[in-house]
């Protein structure tokens, strides 16, 4: 029972290693899971081929499927002929002593040379009936089972996933090694009966192209044992077997080191063959390989479908990010004065207070001091600044204004009414909250020192601190909402103005130079008369709607920073972490694609195109 289950184990190591397809090598990983026993394992294995079988076309004399059209006609004369390939190139025979015996009895010197150098052939009285060694054989059967199954599956993981995480180089050397590896494993059963070398170089022809295209690289050793083991690490079920993996990829390595080399095994087949000494050089020169592709995948095509799709997806993301930076970099352009080392300046705000207090303070209030110290409390500047943008910018949102000169000026409607009436009841309500405040805390000190330091993470314990500040974050946010809706009204604007430019607009958007706005969406519109000026009794008295509504935005977005909405502080900082996204997707890309991206559409080319 034990010699049958020794033989048994045979027969399932010359049945896993059989060259199949992915899917159907998936199928027999799955159903040799089925049962422990190596008889039922047989079976099942026995019966997933013959499944397979029916649907497998011929494959034999066929050449690996990437490798190119030089190649492709090489073999093609190779296969067609029945026998491997036969350099032309003949070596000079020694003839001195024995050589010249054996050259006279129909021996060869070289060949005997050749035999004692490498330990391939075994050569008869005076160097003739030349044949195999048996340490040819004990070279392609030295692997054990368990080392071959856990290789085979390692290189089966690089396969399928290494792309996801190596340089096309590294995937190719991998993948060729990998298909070197299953070829080389499958040859030891033609040694379980006596064959020709003819038949052997036949059967081994995809093994020698692979074999010698490894050897092409002198990095290829490196480049396996540095990302093979690593990927597989990753691998829950396959990292237990790692021991086993390294000790079957090292043997497939060092094949070049022990004796026989391989090369050198493989040269003895062609010299018995041939009946002359052959170099490797020349096996190379008639197998004729085309080396490994540096920069672009060359896995099965469902894989490069999957890095084409992949690729695709990176760019889009690419692209969607780059937008994104492009629209970030023009509202911080637009709308902030931000200096060289990324500071915000907010001097426009004494213009504000400025008017504010000429219109609307007692004339024993309009000091410099008094100004100050409005400034330099959060409670009381907010205040004036809602009590401001409502007196400056509420009519042109709610009604009628005048357009024109103070002499000659008509009333036209900008904006549909109703369309910003959440925001200014939002206004008002924010209004009489502050006024309460205010009357109820008429010596409340509260500075804008206090507020950085209660809304960057300390504690706060009074009561009347905590009621200010949720009322500070509730009209925080309004305002970074609200310049959010009137910043859409104005890249609309800037978009229609960039297609007038370039002479690209149609009649609708035409028409919008004197239609009312009636939706806050993305489209490409223009503000209505905006290059006409206001008449009004403020400071926009003068000024272009155009102007007006940007200086709108404007003020709103830098009234959300000093108060520290986080969505809008938040947008302003967004670059950074866009730009290191960029940078990973494109490190990505060029990865996958072996070129830097390149924006097809040059798109950005200002920062109004939006």
């Amino acid at each position: 029972m034990s010699t049958s289950r020794t033989d048994a184990h045979k027969v399932f190591a010359d049945l896993y290693r059989k060259t199949r397809s992915p899917e159907h090598q998936q199928k027999i990983d799955e159903v040799i899971q089925k049962s422990n026993d190596i008889f039922i394992r047989i079976d099942l294995m026995k019966k997933v081929d013959e499944e397979f079988e029916q649907k497998k076309k011929e494959e034999s004399g066929k050449k690996p499927e990437e490798e190119d059209r030089s190649s492709k006609s090489s073999q093609s004369s190779s296969a067609s002929s029945k026998a491997a390939p036969k350099p032309v190139k003949r070596q000079q025979d020694a003839g001195a002593g024995l050589g010249f015996l054996a050259n006279l009895f129909g021996g060869n010197a070289n060949i005997t040379k050749f035999a004692k150098e490498t330990g391939t052939v075994e050569v008869g009285f005076l160097g003739r009936n030349s044949k195999i060694a048996p340490s040819v054989e004990r070279l392609f059967k030295a692997l054990k089972e368990d080392q071959i199954i856990s290789t085979l599956q390692a290189l089966r993981l690089a396969e399928s996933q290494g792309w996801r995480h190596w340089r096309p180089l590294v995937y190719n050397v991998v993948l060729n090694f990998n298909k070197f590896f299953n070829n080389f494993i499958s040859l030891d059963s033609l040694f379980i009966d006596e064959i020709s070398p003819e038949i052997f170089l036949n059967r081994s022809l995809k093994m020698q192209m692979y074999y010698a295209r490894h050897l092409s690289r002198n990095d290829a050793r490196d480049i396996i044992l540095g990302h093979v083991p690593e990927l597989v690490k990753k691998d829950e079920k396959l990292s237990v077997k790692l021991p086993s993996i390294i000790s079957g990829l090292n043997y497939g390595l060092n094949l070049e080191n022990g004796r026989p080399k391989l090369t050198d095994a493989i040269r003895a087949f062609y010299v018995v063959s041939n009946k002359k000494v052959i170099t490797w050089d020349e096996i190379l020169d008639s197998l004729n390989v085309p080396p490994i592709n540096e920069t672009k995948f060359q896995g099965s095509p469902d894989i490069t479908k999957e890095v084409e799709t992949t690729l695709i997806k990176l760019s889009d993301d690419i692209l969607t990010r780059m937008n994104k930076k492009e629209e970030l970099h023009g509202l911080r352009q637009r709308y902030f004065k931000i200096d060289d080392n990324g500071k915000i300046s907010f001097d426009f705000l004494n213009g504000v207070v400025d008017d504010y207090f000429a219109h609307h303070m007692p004339e024993n209030m309009n000091s410099a001091a008094f100004k100050s110290s409005y400034k330099g409390m959060p409670h009381k500047l907010i205040h004036i600044l809602l009590r401001d943008f409502q007196s400056c910018y509420t009519p042109l949102l709610e009604g009628m204004v005048k357009i024109g000169t103070k002499n000659h000026n008509r009333d036209v409607l900008v904006i549909q009414p109703g369309l910003f009436k959440a925001e200014i009841e939002e206004i008002n309500n924010l209004l009489r909250q502050l006024d309460a405040f205010n009357k109820k805390y008429p010596s409340f000190q509260y500075t804008f020192s206090n507020f950085n330091q209660n809304t960057s993470g300390g504690s706060v314990e009074d009561q009347i601190t905590v009621n200010l500040l949720r009322l500070l974050s509730e009209a925080s946010a309004f305002m970074g909402k609200f310049a959010e809706k009137i910043n859409v009204l104005v890249e609309n604007h800037l978009l229609a103005k960039d297609y007038e430019t370039k002479g690209q607009l149609n009649e609708r958007v035409l028409a919008s130079k004197e239609k009312v706005i009636e939706e806050v969406k993305v489209l490409h519109r223009f503000i209505p008369y905006y290059d006409s000026t206001m008449v009004s009794g403020n400071r926009l008295n003068g000024k272009t709607l155009e102007y007006v509504f940007v200086d709108m935005a404007q003020l709103l977005f830098n009234y959300a920073v000093i108060y520290k909405d986080k969505f809008t502080v938040n947008k302003l900082t967004a670059h950074r972490k866009l730009d290191s996204e960029l940078s990973a997707l494109k490190a990505e890309y060029e990865r996958l694609s072996g070129k830097t991206f390149d924006d097809p559409q040059n798109r950005f080319s200002s920062s109004e195109e939006q």
